[in-house]
């Protein structure tokens, strides 16, 4: 693992327990043998091989009434205790939607009244409404990926290996049952809905006497079930980790890779399953300098604009949000990461000691936590609420 990301699995470990760094590995190589899940979900998932899955109890949704902005959802930790907070954009009201030990799962997607909970062995799905869950079907050892929920269906997305390869099921929570199966892992929904961006299962080869390795990407279409590949990406001569794919406007495809140096985004230009090199930053920084890091990418539910966290290695990370249809890249002079796009803006979480602090000093982890809004076409901060604990927003 390069010294980056172990920088950044601190970052995210300082957030909730700030210790025992060695089984993050140990939950790598039990779980993904190439990486392949996203940022949030390693720093979460590795102290849930410290504890039993016991069940999980909810509390009644609180409604938000006629509020002209949608809410922020943030997971907290607290001495052990987990609760998800609605955060009014408008006020910093918070309301509470649900609270539970750590040991009894960790809310990973939230849908009106559902919320998507990764236990020590399963998914389990809690209905807020009646209080009630239970677990997914077919969902041992299973990881949601980057998408949870579709908007207008009662389906669900998570990846499960079987053998030595990765699938993803798409699966109805009302009918309790799978309604497709396609080859592939961190699973991204498209703005329409009607597509499933896949990372497709690595392909050994062997050319010229050499062996190496390839990484397909596909597009599953949910409604005819047909699978297409749009490219092939060298991953075994390059030593290339690919971790993520998100579909975004104007079939504008992203993904996102890592070598032992680099952890970026690229544009992937492809789409007729051509063998491609990532050699397409996705809206880089001016003036590269130290090799940056690119994670935590957000896209707003029209998949016109996204943001994401951007750092120099051992630096303190930013935030940056593209604008897909002015194609402008808005870089923060703020300090902060893990933004999400909502409302016409990007919320991130910082700590009020450093949020101001310059983007060439160290790394810090943070003490404390502070939810903000950034206006990023004028580069200025809000307050939203201050938070108690360890905290995450919750897409």
């Amino acid at each position: 693992m390069k010294s980056s990301v172990k920088q950044r699995i601190k970052l995210l470990t300082n957030r909730f327990f700030g210790a025992k760094m060695a089984y993050m590995k140990k939950v790598k190589q039990a779980f993904l043998r190439k990486d392949n899940v996203n940022l949030f979900f390693q720093a979460l998932l590795f102290f849930l091989l410290f504890f039993q899955n016991s069940g999980i109890v909810g509390v009644n949704l609180v409604q938000s009434g006629t509020e002209p902005l949608s809410p922020i959802y943030i997971v907290q930790e607290d001495k052990g205790i987990l609760r998800l907070v609605s955060v009014s954009p408008t006020n910093g009201k918070t309301k509470l939607i649900y609270t539970g030990a750590l040991e009894k799962g960790l809310p990973i997607f939230r849908k009106q009244n559902y919320i998507l909970f990764k236990t020590r062995k399963e998914l389990f799905l809690l209905n807020l409404t009646s209080g009630k869950g239970k677990a997914v079907p077919g969902s041992k050892d299973a990881f949601p990926g980057n998408s949870g929920f579709f908007r207008g269906k009662p389906w669900l997305l998570f990846s499960r290996k079987t053998s030595e390869r990765w699938e993803t099921v798409v699966f109805d929570y009302e009918k309790e049952k799978e309604v497709s199966v396609a080859p592939g892992l961190q699973p991204f929904i498209s703005a329409d809905q009607n597509y499933v961006f896949l990372v497709g299962n690595e392909v050994k080869y062997s050319e010229h006497g050499e062996d190496s390795t390839r990484v397909p990407i596909h597009k599953f279409s949910t409604e005819t079930g047909i699978i297409a590949t749009l490219a092939w990406i060298e991953t075994g001569k390059e030593k290339l980790q690919i971790l993520d794919v998100y579909s975004l406007i104007e079939d504008l495809v992203v993904v996102r890779a890592a070598t032992e140096k680099e952890n970026k985004l690229y544009i992937l230009g492809a789409s007729q399953g051509e063998l491609v090199k990532l050699d397409r930053p996705f809206y880089p920084p001016k003036t590269e300098g130290n090799s940056k890091e690119q994670f935590s990418l957000s896209v707003g539910t029209d998949g016109r604009t996204v943001a994401f966290t951007e750092r120099s290695e051992g630096k303190s990370s930013y935030i940056v949000v593209v604008d897909l249809i002015a194609k402008r890249r808005f870089e923060s002079s703020y300090l902060g990461s893990f933004p999400v796009v909502k409302n016409g803006y990007a919320y991130f979480l910082g700590d009020p000691n450093i949020v101001n602090g310059s983007k060439d000093g160290e790394y810090k982890p943070y003490t404390s936590f502070t939810l903000y809004a950034l206006d990023y076409k004028k580069d200025q901060i809000r307050v939203i609420a201050p938070l108690y604990g360890k905290a995450e927003l919750l897409e």
